[in-house]
This record gives C-alpha cells, sequence and structure tokens, in this order.
C-alpha cells in the first residue's frame, strides 16, 4: 500500500505526496492562456512534472494583488498571490510583440528546476491591459545581516545550483553575476535569458553581460569563430568574482 494515499480520480495509489502521474499531468493541462505558443511550451513541461512542486499553472492575473517593482532594469516585480503567498513577477518589454524571448527564458528556467535547481516556478501570467506575459516564480526575502557562517552557506548554494545548471541541465548560463542571485532561506540563481545549451554555437562578436563579470577570454575574442564563446569556465569565472563581492563586503 502506498504511503501516499490514494488518488481522488483513478483511485489507484499517488506516486507522490498528493500527486498521481496517470491523471496530474492530464488535468494540469485542461486551460488556455489563448496564445497557441504559450499553451504548447507550457503544457510541456506539465507533461513532463513527476511531482507536486513540479507543477505549473496558468495564473490569471486577478488572482495576484498588491503589486510593486523591484527591479527597472530586469523589470522584476513582487506581487501577493492570493490567499497567502507573495511571488515574483519578471517580465520582459518584448513579451507584448514577441513571445520568443521571454518563452526561451522560461524554458530555460523550467529546464533547470526539472533538473535539481530549487527555485521554484509557479507559472506564467498575463497583464490584460498591456498584453504582457510575465513569469511567477518564488519571492526570495534577502536577509540584511549577514555573518561569515551565513556568506559560506551562501556560496555553497550557489555553486551547487551553477553545477545542477551545467551538469544536469546542460546549459551555460552566459550572463553570471550577483543581479542574478535570489536570496531567502538558500541561494537561487535565475536571470536566464541569455543562457545557452552547453553545444549550442553562437556567432562571433555576440558578447554581452554585465561587464565586471565577463571572462576576459571571452572579451579578448581568444576563442575559434563559430566555437562557443560563453563558456562553463566562463560562468565560473562570475561566480569568482561574486565570492570577491561576499568576502569583501557584499
Amino acid at each position: 500500500q502506498s504511503k501516499y494515499k490514494k488518488c481522488a480520480y483513478c483511485n489507484e495509489d499517488n506516486t507522490q505526496p498528493a500527486w498521481c502521474q496517470s491523471c496530474d499531468p492530464d488535468i494540469a493541462t485542461r486551460w488556455t492562456s489563448r496564445n497557441k505558443d504559450i499553451d504548447d511550451c507550457m503544457k510541456t513541461f506539465q507533461l513532463r512534472a513527476v511531482r507536486y512542486e513540479d507543477v505549473i499553472e496558468w495564473i490569471p492575473f486577478d488572482r495576484l494583488s498588491k503589486l510593486k517593482k523591484l527591479d527597472v532594469i530586469n523589470d522584476i516585480y513582487k506581487r501577493a498571490r492570493e490567499p497567502s503567498s507573495t511571488v515574483a513577477l519578471k517580465t520582459l518589454a518584448s513579451s507584448m510583440k514577441n513571445n520568443n524571448d521571454f518563452l526561451k527564458e522560461f524554458k530555460s528556467l523550467m529546464t533547470c528546476k526539472l533538473n535539481f535547481n530549487k527555485l521554484a516556478i509557479y507559472g506564467i501570467t498575463q497583464i490584460r491591459e498591456t498584453k504582457e506575459y510575465l513569469i511567477v516564480f518564488q519571492y526570495a526575502y534577502y536577509g540584511k545581516t549577514l555573518t561569515w557562517q551565513t556568506k559560506l552557506e551562501i556560496l555553497k548554494d550557489i555553486s551547487d545550483e551553477l553545477d545542477n545548471i551545467h551538469r544536469y541541465a546542460k546549459y551555460i548560463h552566459a550572463n553570471f553575476h550577483s543581479g542574478n542571485i535570489l536570496l531567502d532561506k538558500q541561494s537561487y540563481i535565475t536571470g536566464l535569458g541569455l543562457s545557452k545549451k552547453t553545444d549550442e554555437k553562437v556567432l562571433e562578436g555576440d558578447i554581452y553581460g554585465v561587464m565586471p563579470y565577463v571572462a576576459p577570454e571571452v572579451l579578448s575574442g581568444e576563442q575559434q569563430f563559430y566555437k562557443q564563446q560563453f563558456t562553463q569556465a566562463a560562468d565560473i569565472y562570475g561566480f569568482g568574482v561574486i565570492m570577491s563581492e561576499m568576502t569583501t563586503g557584499f
């Protein structure tokens, strides 16, 4: 007998707490955003979910309240999600006209989420008036006082998250800096809008990012034409800069 009780729909044993692999993925996909690209992308990840914690959903914007803008540059918002939790919202200005960049970042976040990254992704919503799409994810509360022990724990979390992105999701972050680190009880890596698959080729000249965190070999153009300019080693260079910031006064 399963320790997770019975499924309310098929009466078979649940495969995870509050999750039946036979029924719940299908039930989760019974919705529409009225945008085929958004629907197809989200439903692909809904059907890949094997745990309740991996489930994403289309979230009507009227289920959210008390919007507060936190980051002007990255268009990150804090919003209360009824009835009881606070979430973060992230958008791209282009999402109103072109879904490609928005969905690219969402796919990167979800791929990493399903490969052991800990940041909770809840789904996608849309502001009706502007037609702007937003990713809904865990809001990370930042602690103002950081002891040396806390700093070491933060750096270990970041290191583990980056290793998961590299080893299991097979991604290169390609824009790794402290502004893409969220701090809560644990540390989380976000900002995957510019991420690349490990074997993805990039044309020469495609250099971007926050300058102090960009590896010297990327800036100098020493990589061969059509060879990946942003490598896992370049991500690790950015992590080294973050370590320096943490030890000299975050």
